[in-house]
């Protein structure tokens, strides 16, 4: 029953293979944590399981900020279930359940291989991981909390956006959190010795489990009195339609006007993107201003190209070109040009992304005080930069499209906005070891220009040339 019910509300395909898979690279991950550290982080057992215990919160929180949105509020399908006789704390104990489930094999990954290390004090370990995990549930148990409340508070025109702030704000407050941690951990003398004295997991674990307790009891009667109006609520908002008469009209352009209605019309879309450049840049801008002396580059500009080429690859617009256009299952069939639709989608989200690189570099240029010459090149590089990500986004995005079932699935969870990420990183990395490592006369700044100028016409040779590649 609850196997077939899990299926029906998320379209599950957890094939046993998937599940061994994911354990055995839990396991590998979890015993290369505890290698590293034993081998490059110097201090007693203890203060391992400190830094591998706010791993696996860090890890389960994100879990937690992703999935229970998605998976309880947005998901199209629980209105289906709705209709039988089923109470909607069933429904909410079923997801919760197995997400703690994931959150418990989360937690096992990151401390088995402490038993290798700890073996006479294997009682310590484990009462540090069913810290974690009841710590986890925990915030399981906020997160519904807040999405019951947001799908409660917030009008149906804006409740999607309401969802869309706590995700992508909640997920910008981690990368932030684990970036500062990582920092204090390595540059701080003590740290972590310091961190070790205070936590004492035997004394917090009864009040964990009391909190636990009263935290289910509170979020069983608030489930049971609000889940159902909230997910009602969040439903009217992604089924808003526009009852407007269209006028006859001559479309001079169909594949700018097709590129523009699909971002226009997408509320969540939109709204992602603009608060996620406003975010990004304020963000970026903040750690602009950071010293990053201890990274051992000289190379001006180094920090500035990374946090440049980082606005430009993260770009929603691009990297759901194909996954959010309502007509990608009739491109085919469709009298159009293929070809041209995908050259219109690169410019939709060029389009977007100079935005983000506009105000960023206006951010930069403004903290530093960069020269005439040296923030013109710069802006050529972020706007060269924002095109190539661009172009491979939509390139990635064309060749793996995706049916999410919902557009918050949509959003978050994008494969091909992650490899964007590394591959602009990647070539970031090796302009900067090439001007300083190989030829030192060598300028970055303008190197980069030039770098990156050559990877824009390779892919507009490919785009030209290639049209095979776009059943054209």
């Amino acid at each position: 029953m609850k196997r077939t019910l899990y299926k029906a509300i998320l379209k599950s395909r957890s094939a046993p293979i998937i599940t061994l898979s994911l354990s055995m690279i839990g396991i590998y991950v979890g015993y290369l944590i505890w290698y590293v550290l034993d081998h490059y982080l110097p201090g007693p057992i203890s203060v391992y399981r400190v830094f591998v215990s706010i791993l696996a919160i860090w890890i389960s929180t994100f879990i937690a900020i992703y999935k229970i949105p998605d998976q309880l509020f947005t998901n199209r399908r629980i209105k289906d279930v709705l209709c039988f006789p089923l109470s909607s704390s069933r429904l909410v104990l079923l997801v919760i359940g197995r997400l703690a489930c994931v959150q418990l094999g989360v937690t096992i990954s990151a401390f088995w291989a402490c038993f290798l290390y700890a073996t006479s004090d294997w009682p310590s370990t484990v009462t540090i991981m069913l810290f974690c995990w009841i710590g986890s549930c925990l915030i399981d148990l906020l997160v519904l909390l807040m999405s019951t409340a947001i799908g409660n508070l917030l009008p149906a025109s804006s409740v999607g956006y309401g969802f869309i702030v706590l995700q992508y704000g909640a997920f910008l407050l981690l990368a932030l959190s684990a970036g500062n941690l990582v920092s204090e951990i390595f540059f701080v003398p003590d740290f972590l010795d310091n961190l070790n004295e205070a936590f004492c997991p035997d004394k917090w674990l009864l009040i964990a489990m009391l909190v636990a307790a009263l935290s289910t009891l509170c979020a069983y009667f608030c489930v049971k009195a609000g889940y159902v109006r909230g997910y009602l609520n969040t439903q009217n908002f992604q089924h808003q339609k526009a009852n407007k008469a269209i006028a006859p009209t001559k479309i001079k352009n169909p594949y700018f006007l097709l590129e523009w209605k699909r971002v226009s019309r997408n509320k969540e879309l939109i709204f992602f993107s603009n608060i996620k450049n406003i975010i990004t840049v304020v963000v970026l801008c903040g750690l602009l201003v950071q010293n990053f002396d201890w990274i051992g580059v000289s190379e001006r500009y180094t920090i500035e190209l990374f946090l440049l080429v980082s606005c430009c690859a993260v770009n929603t617009i691009s990297s759901t070109a194909y996954s959010s256009d309502p007509n990608k299952a009739y491109i085919s069939f469709l009298p159009i040009s293929s070809h041209r639709l995908f050259f219109w989608k690169t410019l939709q989200g060029f389009f977007w992304g100079e935005i983000t690189v506009l105000l960023f570099w206006v951010g930069a240029t403004f903290f530093h005080g960069i020269s005439a010459l040296d923030a013109f090149l710069l802006l050529i590089y972020g706007t060269v930069m924002n095109y190539g990500c661009v172009w491979l986004g939509v390139f990635l995005d064309y060749k793996m499209p995706r049916s999410p079932n919902s557009t918050n699935e949509l959003l978050h969870g994008n494969i091909s906005k992650v490899i964007v990420l590394f591959a602009s990183i990647t070539l970031t990395v090796v302009e900067i070891y090439f001007t300083t490592q190989i030829i030192d006369y060598i300028s970055l700044l303008p190197f980069a220009v030039c770098v990156s100028g050559c990877v824009v016409a390779i892919e507009c040779v490919y785009w030209l040339f290639c049209r095979r590649s776009f059943r054209d």
